[in-house]
């Protein structure tokens, strides 16, 4: 961050570039977290039962394009199919088709090969190198979940049965490898004859047939190959390639198969028609052979020859033309005889009819009649698909019949306009013999019986070569190939997300570290929350060692170069450029406080106390005072007992003995402890007694440091704070709340401490921040504070 000539703070990337900091200083645990997960999924991985996708592609073969009654459309002259793919799709996905498939294939029936951590899906042929099993019940009719668990041990067979819980219902044991020839209640028999791993425990699975129907629809996926295509791609994921591929295979084959019975009906129904109409027809082709024998016989008639002019032969044009309309008036008499009969099953097609229209609406009947019985196989005749169909059926019917019965007019109209076309010629026709008008009528109705019962056995012929060599419903464009890389779970994909759990986990566990915590870390988060006219003179590094800053170990001397005394160097050094004027002969005194326990005021204060003294030339003098009356801490540092007689015994018992400690290592520094802990320190450093003493200090020695109580808990500093010539004020970095920072800067506003300058102790005890020295610092202090809830001062004994 930066300030602008109007102290406006601007921010700039260094945020980001801190935060990132923050987030990357823990990158050992986002490591470890990476190579946890990483475990995990190869474990995963290891042991998860992967599922692969089998695929085949067949072509739906338009039947419109093959049938011979179908005339040129527009639809067939631009290539546009006639196939309701999402027909064909439902037909392919139904229910019966699929029961059809897994009751061949006794799908139902599922074969494990058990390890140690997980069981395999696998192929019947495989279950054994070399085994016989044979059912003694309906596999297709079981009705709940049976498993059976088959080891072999020592050339024995054991057998345990469960339940759909997993629960033992009956344990058999058999001396050979056989069940066959002894007394049991399992529903199979078992003969192994040899395999490689016949010791490894194997499973078998009976399971409900719409239960194992229902799975396979719903690992089924089935969808066209493109908007104007007839091409449909079956998708089914199994856990075993072998046996998706072989269910697919057996699936075309039931879905061909259906189509092709569809159209068997159909044939098979005219071949039905024909076979019913040939009995009529022949009966009485044989009665018109008899009269016309009979006629002959009682005429002495052997041969006729006939010579007509051009007008008989006009006439016999019109013969032709009512033989025509005769012939056709019998096909409909039939067909409407037979739709009379009918019960919602197919009508004859193709018959001879010339009427276009009543073709159309017959071959639209045996489509609905198709449609109505697929329906009626699975739904029932309740259905409402069922009934709607019926009344299709039923409409459909009426039309039939009434379509016939106009046309039967029509051609009796027709017939009439002939006959009184012939009656023209009738005086043409009297000239010939009544014999021969006789047998020519004969030989004319038998002609026409002839022609019929031809058409009719033409007809059974052409049904019956369809019957037998209908044309497949489908075209299998790929056989079924399956993926040797299993659809789920995918390694890459589990490995990623592992790593990207990975990311989270850490991210997220930070963030809300980060979000919870209230500490004060770095000297630019304490700078933006304190009053921008306080100044942060120095950081003091954090120190692991405690007691190499002791006393007792070691006097800081002008060639120390530890961190420490570094840092309490440029302190002192910082100072100086404050309010303190090091060159005068006035004595100078510095207060060192804080805002609550624990943030290291007593080890700067001794360590600027030694540091001066160490640095002053022999006639300068030094003297540290221990003014925290609660809970002293000086004399740790320099190895004393608490209960040293110091400051308490001079003001509270008016003794004037003196009680000043000289430091044998420093001739130039005295300590003054703070002796007995008092009931009323508050009242000993605000009394004159106090005010005298250091009066009198200010006459002997050239500075002052005094170690106070903390500000927040206790009002002791603030009693004599006006003594003193500056203050320097102590954080720590994660120990110190922010919110405490508000005291700091009411009481500059209040300008309850003058000339505060702000110390930043224990820099670089965490690298969380990206912030760190390379040398730390730590510092215990336990007691409990607490801010806009009443001041308190509950100490430990300890400061440590």
């Amino acid at each position: 961050m930066q300030y602008n000539p109007n102290n406006i703070l601007i921010e700039d990337d260094s945020n980001f570039r801190d935060e990132f900091i923050r987030y990357a200083s823990f990158w050992p645990y986002l490591l470890l977290l990476i190579i946890t997960l990483s475990i995990f999924s190869f474990l995963y991985l290891r042991y998860a039962t992967y599922i692969y996708e089998t695929t085949a592609v067949i072509e739906i073969l338009d039947e419109a394009q093959d049938s011979e009654m179908a005339l040129p459309t527009e639809l067939t002259v631009f290539n546009r199919s006639m196939i309701n793919l999402e027909n064909e799709i439902n037909r392919l996905n139904s229910f019966s088709i699929h029961s059809q498939v897994a009751s061949k294939l006794k799908s139902n029936i599922i074969f494990y090969d058990v390890g140690n951590i997980k069981k395999s899906k696998i192929h019947r042929q495989n279950w054994y190198d070399n085994y016989a099993i044979d059912f003694k019940i309906d596999t297709d009719l079981v009705d709940s979940t049976s498993t059976y668990s088959i080891k072999v041990e020592e050339n024995k067979l054991f057998i345990n049965s469960f339940d759909n819980s997993n629960d033992i219902l009956s344990q058999y044991s058999f001396n050979s490898l056989t069940t066959t020839g002894n007394t049991h209640n399992l529903p199979f028999e078992l003969t192994i004859y040899s395999d490689s791993k016949i010791s490894n425990e194997r499973q078998l699975k009976i399971i409900p047939m719409s239960t194992i129907v229902a799975q396979i629809k719903n690992n089924l996926i089935i969808s066209p190959l493109g908007k104007d295509s007839d091409q449909l791609s079956i998708q089914l994921l199994n856990e075993n390639k072998i046996i998706g591929e072989e269910y697919l295979n057996e699936l075309m084959l039931a879905f061909d198969f259906d189509g092709i019975k569809d159209r068997q009906l159909e044939y098979q129904r005219t071949i039905e028609f024909v076979d019913d109409r040939e009995i009529i027809l022949k009966n009485e082709l044989e009665l018109v052979e008899f009269r016309k024998q009979k006629f002959k016989q009682e005429n002495n008639l052997s041969d006729l020859t006939l010579d007509a002019g051009n007008n008989i032969d006009q006439k016999y044009s019109y013969d032709g033309e009512i033989f025509n309309s005769e012939s056709q008036k019998t096909i409909a008499s039939y067909l409407l005889e037979s739709i009379s009969e009918n019960n919602y099953d197919y009508l004859p097609i193709n018959i001879g009819l010339n009427d276009f229209d009543l073709n159309n609406i017959i071959s639209e009947y045996n489509l609905i009649v198709t449609q109505r019985n697929k329906y009626l196989s699975e739904a029932g005749p309740n259905n409402i698909l069922v009934k709607s169909l019926q009344s299709q059926l039923d409409n459909l019917i009426v039309n039939i019949s009434v379509s016939i019965n106009n046309y039967l007019e029509s051609i009796d109209i027709k017939i009439k306009n002939l006959v009184s076309k012939e009656l023209e010629y009738d005086n043409l026709y009297n000239r010939v013999p009544q014999n021969e008008k006789t047998l020519r009528s004969i030989e004319r109705e038998l002609s026409v019986k002839e022609a019929l019962y031809l058409l009719l056995l033409q007809k059974r012929e052409e049904a019956s070569i369809n019957l037998a060599v209908v044309k497949p419903t489908i075209k299998i464009i790929d056989y079924p190939i399956s993926n040797n890389l299993a659809k789920y779970p995918k390694p890459a994909l589990i490995y990623l997300l592992g790593i990207v759990s990975a990311f989270l986990i850490y991210i997220s566990f930070l963030f809300i570290w980060f979000s919870l915590d209230n500490k004060i870390h770095n000297k630019e988060q304490l700078m933006k929350k304190i009053n921008k006219n306080i100044p942060i003179i120095s950081e003091i590094p954090f120190i692991r060692d405690i007691k190499s800053s002791n006393v007792k170990s070691g006097s800081p001397s002008s060639d120390n170069r530890s961190i420490l005394s570094e840092s309490i160097r440029m302190l002192i050094s910082n100072l100086k450029f404050t309010i303190l004027d090091f060159d005068s002969k006035r004595c100078k005194s510095i207060v060192f406080t804080s805002s609550i326990k624990g943030e290291g005021k007593t080890l700067v204060s001794v360590n600027t106390a030694l540091s001066l003294a160490n640095d002053l030339s022999n006639d300068k003098k030094v003297i540290l005072l221990g003014a925290d009356l609660r809970n002293p801490q000086v004399h740790k540092n320099f190895g004393v007992e608490k209960y040293q007689k110091g400051i308490s015994e001079i003001i509270y018992r008016n003794d004037h003995k003196n009680y000043i400690n000289y430091v044998k290592r420093f001739e130039n520094l005295d300590v003054l402890f703070s002796g007995s802990i008092p009931p009323n320190p508050t009242a000993l450093l605000s009394s004159k007694a106090f005010k005298d003493l250091y009066l009198i200090l200010q006459k002997n020695y050239d500075y002052i440091i005094i170690d106070s109580a903390p500000c927040l808990l206790v009002s002791d500093t603030f009693q004599y704070i006006e003594l003193a010539d500056t203050v320097v004020y102590l954080f720590r970095t994660n120990y110190t709340q922010e919110k405490i920072t508000d005291f700091i800067n009411e009481i500059y506003e209040s300008k309850r401490l003058k000339n505060i300058n702000v110390v930043l102790n224990a820099v670089g005890n965490s690298s969380i921040y990206g912030y760190k020295y390379g040398y730390q610092y730590g510092y215990k202090y336990g007691y409990k504070y607490g801010y806009n809830y009443g001041y308190g001062y509950g100490y430990s004994s300890s400061d440590n």
